[in-house]
């Protein structure tokens, strides 16, 4: 874990740390398979598959299985009818996690960069950003379509570590899922993870980030504990000489 003099930027994923965006999503998943006449999902089935961007979700939701894959025709139809449910929401349940302004604007204060890489397309991310109010707090925001290759996949982060003029090793990235943790680790950097991430239903401490908090409130907190165990003034030891003489 870096220690907060080493913190040059934070890079924040977007859905489920910073936005609980499952609701509208989860309205959207519902509008498109009774617009194709099949059979409803549970809610929490569909959380559970956020994550990785709206082309495998769509598959997911299609199929019924998280490794689902249904043909191009039946994918592009429900692809088109989800997106336009979703649009039509104009983000009306999203909401942000508790603790995220307090985050921001502490992080912010201390005048430490922060960005936005995340699997959704990047107008999407800049939308839902704006309409929530918290904008204004990024350097930049890098979607899906702003990147070679989603998470976890580095690189995103290399991406950001380049627009910001650091070493990917400076970044600190808070995330929720294994594809946060994995890609930290491809671009070796520090990863922070919050507990109620979106991760498949599985409980996040399982993929080994360097920490988990349950809110982001928490994270400024950390950092400024850490930043006061690096600073602490060592103590001097008194050395005695075969002389008897002390030296310091």
């Amino acid at each position: 874990m870096l220690s907060a003099t080493q913190v040059k930027a934070v890079v924040f994923e977007l859905d489920g740390i910073l936005v609980d965006t499952a609701n509208d999503i989860c309205h959207a998943a519902e509008e498109m398979l009774s617009d194709l006449r099949l059979p409803s999902l549970r809610p929490e089935h569909v959380r559970d598959w956020i994550g990785d961007g709206s082309d495998k979700l769509v598959h997911r939701i299609l199929s019924r299985k998280i490794d689902g894959i249904v043909p191009d025709p039946v994918f592009r139809i429900g692809s088109a009818l989800f997106m336009k449910a979703y649009q039509r929401r104009n983000h009306e349940g999203a909401s942000l996690f508790e603790g995220v302004e307090a985050c921001l604007h502490q992080l912010r204060r201390r005048k430490i960069p922060m960005a936005v890489v995340t699997n959704q397309a990047t107008a999407q991310a800049n939308e839902i950003l704006t309409v929530l109010g918290i904008r204004s707090h990024f350097s930049l925001v890098l979607g899906r379509d702003a990147l070679q290759e989603p998470k976890p996949s580095a690189d995103g982060l290399l991406e950001a570590a380049l627009l910001l003029q650091l070493k990917p090793e400076q970044l600190l990235l808070v995330g929720g899922s294994v594809n946060d943790v994995n890609a930290s680790r491809a671009a070796h950097c520090s990863v922070v993870c919050v507990s109620h991430g979106y991760n498949y239903g599985i409980d996040i401490r399982k993929s080994a980030p360097d920490i988990v908090v349950d809110s982001l409130a928490e994270l400024p907190v950390y950092l400024n504990q850490n930043k006061r165990r690096t600073t602490k003034p060592r103590s001097v030891r008194k050395v005695t000489s075969k002389a008897g003489k002390e030296k310091r």
